[in-house]
């Protein structure tokens, strides 16, 4: 296979695993979204109940801590993180070129993949635990503890994958005359890829 064959096969198989995984972050972002709707819903009845009847929804604050904010933040960190959506300290970026700036993407995303990895690996391991032992969760509503825990292996999987995307990304990028991934905008300054 030819130098040229080959880039074309790299760059066709990134994007083709690039949709994919924006496939599981757009279904993601929209349980992410009915979350934050029924949330909405939960507090506005809570609110009226209480004010109006004098009797609030025994059950929201639980929904609300144990199911709804974690669900949120879970499911949709994996867009954010291909939205460039995340707090990122930039002020070395000013002062790199753009394949120093690839390298440093390169190897933060492949850390961070790491990271991901490992915390999606134990998350996923403490929930099937609870999974296995039954045991109810201590607030009163009576569910299984692993109902309120198996979005954070969810969300971290989705982080891993979308870190690896990134990781294979930007070291393509780094080593080929055509960008596979855009960098991210430094300080503002720069549009942002959408």
């Amino acid at each position: 296979m030819s130098v040229h064959k080959n880039k074309t096969h790299m760059k066709g198989s990134f994007h083709g695993i690039e949709r994919v995984i924006g496939v599981l972050d757009r279904a993601a972002v929209i349980v992410a979204g009915a979350m934050l709707f029924v949330l909405m819903l939960v507090v506005v009845a809570d609110v009226a109940m209480r004010y109006v009847l004098g009797a609030p929804i025994a059950w929201s604050y639980d929904v609300i801590s144990f199911f709804l904010m974690p669900g949120l933040f879970f499911l949709a960190a994996s867009d954010t993180l291909r939205a460039n959506g995340h707090v990122a300290v930039d002020m070395l970026h000013i002062y790199l070129g753009e394949r120093a700036r690839y390298a440093l993407e390169a190897v933060s995303c492949a850390v961070a993949g790491v990271v991901f990895a490992i915390i999606a690996w134990v998350s996923l391991a403490k929930t099937l635990e609870e999974f296995q032992s039954g045991i109810n969760l201590a607030s009163g509503l009576e569910l299984p503890s692993w109902s309120t825990s198996f979005l954070m292996p969810i969300g971290f999987a989705l982080l891993t994958l979308r870190a690896g995307l990134e990781t294979w990304g930007y070291a393509g990028s780094l080593f080929s005359k055509h960008a596979l991934l855009a960098l991210p905008s430094v300080g503002g300054n720069e549009e942002i890829a959408e």
